[in-house]
């Protein structure tokens, strides 16, 4: 019976302790980390060849119209992959980190990167996997040699994803084969330590920490809309034949997206009235690889309300959602009808803020009426997001972009892309006095253990209550165990005694 006090007290004993060493988990390990996606969008668009012709050489004017795409749907450019070059389009994101391209046959690949046929070609052994919102791929790392035709006159040795399989990635028709992701390591699959291709080609090319975008996705040639457009991405510097007056810098709140601030939201000059911090929730990127101006719901409700309002034609409900198409003919779209926006960023210092004007022709994206062109056709450009704003293709249409990644700084000026209504043109103005603009970012609030901590301290005095009242109970059974013993003593000796009796 002794010994089974005993063996169920040592049980308790150590179940209470196991329980009072695991029971709380280390701060590292309260919380994981959320990835935030941004997927690519669906491209359908024709190819012309006229925008093919170009010289090639270091002069920054000769990489002039060096991308194609479709308004509002994406661009892509030439690269030349491998020994010998295999010649790819590849689509430009400032919106991921990535270089990848189809590594192997797809019903919706013209042609593909074949490996095996590139001498200089070699094998990383690592996997990678990159989900997007709609759509993923898989595939592996390595490195190759790679050059822009029509870029600086360089070849470099980069990372390249191969990509091998793929669910709802690569468009039917689209004419891009891969992803050329510009942004910075941080946000690199499957972590930081893969090197981007950008930092690659400054590292080892030698070219300036820049490069800069004019997106034309907007235009017309005439008084129809012209479905099969360009543009051109400039590496290692300006061009200045791509815009007019000034450019108006932000300063990169974080180098991981291109993220910036925005300070205020206007339709037709009004102000949205909205706390600055939600047009920052919980991030504002600036992404080619996104078609849209995404915004937080919040925000999407206002100026979905006020766009309405201040547009003086009758427009169904239904296309400010997004379901339904405006259609017009031909050269007849009353632009002079819809209300500018106008999307204010921080400056290069707290205290300042400019304009970007948004004019009807972006938040209103041209389209396909499916019927042979007999219309022209619009799509609100505008949509709700859960991650943040994202200032994507459509918005960058009215403006030079220039990515400065040595001074930490996005700059945005006048495009000199032409335009359908030019009494409703993009532009920038500014900058204009802001009382702090840092109040604006939205920052992650830290995560509060007041409660976390009293309950583990509770959790801790009782496991200590627990274990006095085991050593108590250990104790009283040592002392009964020890009287015992000292009872069987006496015992014996009375015994002794009764014997050593002359009776």
């Amino acid at each position: 019976m002794c010994e089974f006090s005993v063996l169920v007290t040592s049980v308790l004993v150590l179940v209470l302790t196991s329980v009072c060493a695991v029971g709380f988990p280390p701060s590292g390990v309260l919380g994981s980390g959320k990835v935030l996606r941004i997927p690519l969008k669906r491209i359908s668009r024709e190819i012309r060849e006229d925008v093919l012709e170009r010289n090639v050489g270091n002069d920054l004017s000769s990489q002039e119209d060096n991308l194609r795409g479709k308004p509002g749907q994406g661009y892509y450019i030439e690269m030349a992959l491998g020994t010998p070059p295999q010649m790819l389009n590849i689509l430009v994101d400032t919106g991921s980190s990535n270089f990848a391209v189809g590594a192997a046959p797809h019903p919706f690949l013209d042609k593909y990167f074949d490996r095996s046929l590139s001498t200089s070609y070699t094998d990383s052994d690592k996997n990678v996997y990159v989900p997007y919102t709609q759509g993923n791929w898989r595939g592996s790392l390595g490195t190759d040699e790679v050059s822009l035709p029509s870029g600086p006159n360089v070849t470099i040795r980069a990372n390249i994803a191969s990509i091998t399989s793929s669910s709802n990635f690569f468009i039917n028709g689209s004419h891009w084969e891969g992803i050329l992701g510009l942004a910075y390591s941080e946000i690199a699959r499957p972590d930081s330590t893969v090197e981007p291709f950008f930092d690659s080609l400054v590292k080892e090319g030698h070219v300036p920490d820049i490069f800069s975008m004019q997106l034309c996705g907007t235009i017309d040639q005439g008084n129809t809309t012209d479905v099969s457009v360009g543009g051109t991405m400039v590496i290692g510097g300006l061009d200045t034949n791509l815009y007019e007056g000034p450019i108006m810098y932000s300063t990169l709140r974080r180098e991981w997206y291109y993220e910036v601030v925005i300070t205020k939201v206007e339709v037709d000059g009004e102000d949205l009235g909205m706390d600055c911090k939600e047009y920052n929730f919980d991030k504002t990127i600036v992404d080619s690889g996104t078609t849209n101006l995404r915004v937080p719901k919040k925000v999407f409700k206002r100026v979905k309300e006020m766009l309405d309002a201040k547009t003086d034609i009758d427009i169904p409900a239904e296309f400010w959602t997004g379901e339904d198409l405006m259609c017009w003919k031909i050269g007849s779209t009353p632009w002079e009808h819809f209300p500018p926006m106008g999307i204010y960023l921080q400056g290069t210092s707290n205290s300042e803020a400019f304009q970007l004007r948004i004019s009807p022709q972006q938040y209103m994206r041209a389209v396909s009426d499916g019927l042979g062109r007999t219309e022209d056709c619009y799509k609100f450009a505008i949509t709700s997001s859960d991650t943040g704003t994202v200032i994507g293709a459509v918005v960058m249409e009215g403006f030079y972009v220039v990515f400065d990644r040595a001074n930490k700084m996005v700059g945005f000026a006048k495009s000199t892309c032409g335009v359908r209504d030019t009494t409703q043109s993009s532009g920038v103005a500014g900058p204009f006095p802001h009382s702090n603009t840092t109040d604006c970012a939205y920052t992650v609030p830290k995560e509060d253990t007041t409660v976390l901590m009293m309950v583990a301290y509770v959790m801790a005095g009782i496991c200590g209550m627990c274990m006095l009242l085991l050593v108590v109970m250990l104790g009283q059974y040592q002392v009964r165990k020890w009287r015992r013993r000292w009872d069987d003593c006496s015992d014996d000796t009375s015994l002794l005694k009764s014997n050593s009796s002359p009776y």
